[in-house]
């Protein structure tokens, strides 16, 4: 390929991304093949990864990259809004930013039956509900989505590195370790340095005897060999996340990495925060000196002499007895240093007062130091080698539960709003239990079935209307609030959905390939340009439609005289007709119209007030109706719950209806 231009040659510009951040995305990724094939896959995480590419923009170049445009299907800024509530309420439903920028893949695009598959699939997802707690699920994938609590900055280290010659020095700072431990040379070491010391070496002859190090390594060893701690840089400040990955493999019945990174991370912490203290070995020995003198001296005092012996202890020699109680408390004391201590030492002169010989003790502390930070050093060795060893198998089980995410967030929006797949078909479109999606998750609501075009015999035990109209535009007539912008909306849903290989809001559906959708809804303009921007919005709208176009126009009531107005909206709706397109008109001027034009009139019935004097409907349009609007219902609900002058004109005005 000759560069990423190559890549998205033919493609829609994304805004900000030019050729020189095109190059650095190639080089950043280690070559255009992996580009190529984050595109194709759409790896959003991979794209974002990068230095100057938000997610936002990953998205935007996947979509580049694909052809895909909302803007192909969404032809009016309220099929846009529409589109843009579909997919934050679908985001509302993921908790990390990976999975609600994938959402923003969720794009009108694909073959008919590409999409309809794609909506059985998300259908499927439910399964990731069954058998689980919903809540523990939520509550892992929230912790998941925690950005990381590292501190800005890398880690600094207690150790001290003993560099042998330039080459260890060069190859330590390669590795970056020189900025975070003290490095010196051999000559540098003084008694005032504190720290764990790390001869690393060349290979070259040195006198490790000069070097109290904790271990001696070769600078071609990797970094988390020099510095075990470094092994945690990977996932640094993301621990409470990798643990919530582990419970959700296993809450899913995953083999999982997660739950040992965790385990070992805690264990190389714990080893690394131990430490041996002199002062305290200092302590211990001077109670097993407190101890043994304790026993010395009462078996001294028992002691009975011969004159002999007694003569012997006058001639400044010991008498045998003593030299058998000083050799038994000898072993003694050695048996309790090596219990408390683990090293068997001689500390004590043997005499009474009892003495500690403080160079053999210094001498102890320095080796029991010397041997256990040897010993700590190499555990954490293995475990930083462990760990490194299961750091890819970590990584993608982060993605995995990003992915979860995604998909556990698409079956939980299918579950709560009670979507259903669709079916792809031809010439025709029609739903049955069909709601907006607002109304959908308490579940009270009022399903609507309607269709428009030849709904063939198949399914007239769904649609038994089918018979009375096949046409493809309809007026839509009735009830003051009785849904009929709602309809309007629903079906604009259920299009757009199913454009985007969602399941729908409705019980069942059946979708033709529309290619674009415009909802019209005029301007509450009254003044007198109000009539010229109606019919330079309305009219030209209708030469831009055809057979695979759903137009949905909302209140087209009179601009101007009604007898004029009803001839311009005829013709508005002779041209939809005479394209096909797919059409539905709401209007409270179907009589009038009717004079100009034969065209199919739905009708939404009041069927009058309850107990509460809440209109009563039946929000499926009648097909072939013409309900009136019921002005007076509204008046008699406007009645019955007002008092006084307020009551009394509303009561004049229901009198004219009378």
């Amino acid at each position: 390929m000759e560069g990423v231009e190559s890549i998205l040659k033919g493609k829609r510009s994304v805004r900000g991304f030019g050729e020189g951040k095109g190059r650095s995305l190639v080089k950043a990724l280690g070559g255009e093949e992996v580009l190529f094939q984050a595109l194709e896959s759409g790896n959003v995480s991979l794209l974002s990864s990068v230095d100057g590419i938000s997610q936002r923009m990953a998205v935007e170049l996947i979509l580049s990259y694909r052809g895909s445009d909302p803007g192909d299907l969404l032809g009016t800024e309220p099929a846009r809004s529409i589109y843009e509530d579909i997919i934050e309420t679908i985001s509302g439903c993921m908790h990390t930013e990976e999975a609600k920028n994938r959402t923003c893949l969720l794009v009108p695009d694909g073959s008919p039956g590409m999409r309809e598959r794609k909506a059985g699939e998300v259908f499927g997802y439910l399964s990731l509900l069954e058998g689980v707690d919903r809540s523990e699920v939520d509550r892992s994938l929230s912790v998941v989505a925690r950005k990381s609590s590292k501190k800005s900055g890398r880690s600094t280290f207690p150790y001290i590195l003993v560099v042998e010659d330039d080459e260890a020095l060069e190859a330590v700072r390669r590795k970056g370790l020189d900025r975070r431990c003290l490095v010196i040379s051999p000559e540098d070491i003084s008694p005032g340095i504190e720290g764990e010391m790390v001869l690393v070496t060349s290979g070259q002859e040195i006198d490790v005897e000069q070097v109290p190090a904790a271990a001696i390594v070769h600078c071609s060893a990797p970094g988390h060999e020099i510095i075990p701690e470094t092994a945690l840089d990977s996932f640094s400040g993301m621990i409470d996340q990798i643990d919530a990955v582990s419970r959700l493999r296993t809450i899913y019945g995953e083999k999982t990495l997660s739950g040992r990174y965790v385990d070992l991370t805690e264990e190389l912490r714990s080893i690394s925060g131990v430490r041996r203290d002199p002062e305290r070995i200092k302590e211990i020995v001077e109670e097993v000196r407190k101890l043994v003198e304790s026993s010395l001296e009462c078996e001294i005092k028992g002691l009975t002499l011969s004159g002999t012996e007694a003569l012997s202890l006058l001639a400044s020699s010991q008498p045998e007895p003593l030299k058998r109680i000083y050799r038994d408390h000898s072993r003694m004391a050695a048996d309790l240093i090596k219990e408390k201590l683990g090293t068997r030492r001689d500390l004590f002169r043997m005499k009474y007062p009892l003495e500690v010989d403080e160079e053999s003790m210094d001498a102890m502390i320095q080796g029991m130091l010397g041997s256990a930070a040897e010993e700590r050093f190499q555990k954490k060795v293995r475990i930083a080698r462990e760990l490194v060893g299961i750091v890819d198998d970590v990584k993608k089980e982060l993605e995995w539960a990003r992915d979860l995410d995604h998909r556990f967030g698409l079956a939980c929006f299918v579950k709560d709003l009670r979507l259903a797949p669709f079916r792809s078909v031809q010439g025709f479109l029609a739903v049955s239990g069909a709601a907006d999606l607002s109304l959908r998750r308490d579940g009270q609501y009022q399903g609507i079935k309607y269709h428009l075009g030849p709904v063939p015999p198949d399914i007239e035990d769904i649609f038994p209307d089918r018979s009375v109209s096949d046409s493809r535009t309809a007026m839509l007539t009735g009830a003051n609030s009785g849904g009929k912008t709602t309809l309007l909306m629903t079906l604009a849903q259920i299009v757009i959905m199913s454009r985007m290989g969602l399941p729908v809001p409705a019980d069942s559906a059946f979708i033709p390939d529309i290619s674009r959708i415009f909802i019209y809804k005029p301007r509450r303009r009254l003044d007198a340009g109000g009539l010229e921007t109606f019919l330079k919005e309305l009219l030209p709208l209708s030469t831009m439609v055809d057979e695979w176009s759903l137009v949905l126009a909302d209140e087209l009531e009179a601009m101007t005289e009604l007898e004029a107005a009803s001839r311009i909206i005829g013709v508005f709706l002779s041209e939809l007709s005479e394209r096909k397109a797919f059409s539905v008109v709401v209007t409270h001027m179907a009589d009038e119209i009717g004079k100009f034009i034969q065209c199919r009139t739905d009708g939404i019935e009041a069927r009058g007030l309850d107990e509460e004097h809440n209109l009563l409907v039946d929000r499926t349009p009648v097909i072939g109706l013409h309900a009136r609007s019921t002005p007076e219902l509204i008046l008699k609900k406007l009645e019955a719950r007002s008092s006084g002058k307020e009551r009394e004109i509303y009561t004049r005005v229901l009198d004219r209806f009378r």
